[in-house]
């Protein structure tokens, strides 16, 4: 199973490691809902970091003054399907978002998918006083 689609925040065109990406190259207000839109610092560039081992990725935004107000991270948890076949299966993915607001909280959506059913997957959005780590 190609688990690739549970991530959102994808851009497999860069090397494991860190690279730095323009306001353009990421969808940093995708699931951002509506009413919180005007409350949210912009980003101005982005670090974008992948795993060297698993499949995982880390995005921080950042704003004028070089601090975080965005980030962002995927990653899936994998376990052999059988000993006997070759392949693996879901044990756990997860996606986070979160959006630093004008007032120092950070708006935080996050997506858990419990295992291989992909349709028992749970969103919510939380606030906090710190961001997500």
């Amino acid at each position: 199973m190609n688990n690739t689609s549970l991530y959102t925040h994808q851009y497999f065109d860069i090397k494991p490691g860190h690279s730095r990406r323009r306001e353009a190259e990421i969808r940093w207000q995708d699931g951002l809902p509506a009413h919180w839109q005007d409350q949210v610092v912009a980003p101005l560039y982005f670090d974008h970091y992948l795993d060297y081992v698993m499949a995982a990725a880390r995005i921080l935004g950042r704003d004028e003054n070089d601090d975080a107000c965005y980030c962002a991270h995927s990653f899936v948890l994998e376990s052999p399907a059988d000993p006997l076949a070759p392949g693996r299966e879901l044990s756990y993915a997860e996606n986070l978002r979160a959006w630093r607001l004008r007032d120092g909280r950070w708006l935080i959506h996050r997506v858990i998918v419990p295992g291989t059913a992909r349709e028992e997957a749970q969103g919510f959005y939380t606030l906090s006083e710190h961001m997500p780590r």
